[in-house]
């Protein structure tokens, strides 16, 4: 007989101890609550640090296709001189008769800027950028406004700065009184919005006298004794979404439309028939009012329907009261881009002193 020892039965006999592992439910622990919000705080943070430098970065490409459109409207301008024999006039305006354009008590004459069939500078510029096709869209004997098409509404690319949002922005015409039908425009004609503009005056938009490269009577190159690299001919202006607003409608010759002057009065004002106004130069003694580029002071435009709107958006104006004037206005950092006759195209500053910005605009101060 086997002897079973006591240690043998016990091995056998002796219940086997369980051990208890945690069931997995095959799926990957997640993430607590405050691990997330950590996570998303540390998100926040490096969007909030990539945003500036994302938008600075898309601004600076803004900024360079505004400066390429100036630059192609400047060159524009040396092709339409080197074709027609001087540069574009403000615009298509009346036969300038002094007696009828002599400003009473101001000793000085100026341009009805709503008279003739008003197109502006910038249509008579079409062939020279590119843009022939808008251009035999215009009747150039008929008013600006009343041509079949509308041509006076479309809005070309080359003509918008990314910066601003003047795309599907258009002025409503109100009312304008012409001589026969065909310079008759019909209440509501719309004018679309476009970012640039060309400098008149030094002084007054529509001041005879004190001429810049964009004057109501057009200029030759050969009357620039400046220098064509030190005349500053083209800026930007912004646009407001607001159909009474004047400013960007780019067919009209009009204040802050595509017109600038810069209200720098000078030294020989007021001017007298048969006198001189040559050669321009700024009276020092005004120190305010100026038109430099996004100044406070106020755009002269024939109406200004919406005294709390252009508040809001930074772009002062007031009612026509006896002459035309509007700064040149960005929505870029610090200044504006602008171009001289040469074709360069600079940026100016806000700062920018003055009297020395109304020496750059005259075509004949007899100053470097």
């Amino acid at each position: 007989m086997h002897r079973i020892s006591l240690l043998t039965l016990l091995t056998v006999h002796a219940p086997k101890r369980r051990v208890l592992r945690p069931r997995s439910s095959g799926k990957p622990a997640g993430f607590t609550l405050v691990e997330l919000l950590v996570v998303i705080a540390i998100i926040g943070t490096l969007i909030s640090l990539l945003m500036p430098a994302v938008q600075q970065a898309r601004e600076a490409g803004r900024r360079i296709q505004c400066q390429n459109n100036l630059k192609q409207l400047a060159l524009g301008l040396t092709n339409y001189e080197s074709n027609r024999g001087k540069l574009p006039p403000a615009g298509k305006f009346a036969e300038f008769e002094h007696e009828s354009t002599y400003k009473s008590g101001t000793s000085h004459y100026v341009m009805d800027m709503q008279s003739g069939t008003n197109q502006s500078w910038m249509v008579l510029l079409l062939p020279y950028i590119e843009q022939s096709t808008l251009y035999q869209q215009f009747g150039l004997k008929r008013f600006v406004g009343n041509n079949p098409g509308d041509p006076q509404s479309i809005q070309p690319a080359s003509l918008l700065c990314p910066s601003d949002d003047a795309r599907g922005r258009f002025f409503s015409l109100a009312s304008k009184e012409g001589d026969t039908g065909d310079n008759e425009a019909e209440e509501g004609e719309l004018f679309g919005k476009a970012n640039y503009a060309g400098y008149a005056s030094p002084f007054h938009i529509d001041d005879r006298y004190n001429p810049g490269a964009i004057h109501v009577l057009g200029v030759k190159f050969n009357q620039v004794v400046d220098g064509l690299s030190n005349t500053l001919a083209l800026s930007e202006v912004r646009t407001r979404d607001h159909a009474g607003d004047q400013r960007g409608a780019w067919a009209l010759p009009w204040s802050g439309a595509t017109l600038l002057s810069l209200d720098a009065h000078p030294i020989n004002y007021p001017v007298k028939e048969g006198t001189t106004a040559k050669p321009y130069y700024p009276l020092l003694s005004q120190n305010s009012g100026f038109q430099t580029p996004n100044s406070s002071t106020v755009d002269v435009l024939y109406e200004c329907p919406d005294k709390i709107g252009e508040q809001i958006d930074r772009m002062p104006c007031t009612k026509h009261f006896g002459y035309m004037s509007a700064s040149p206005r960005s929505l870029h950092i610090g200044g504006v881009s602008a171009a001289f006759l040469d074709g360069s195209v600079r940026y100016v500053s806000n700062d920018v002193d003055p009297h020395t910005l109304a020496l750059q605009i005259s075509i004949e101060d007899e100053l470097p």
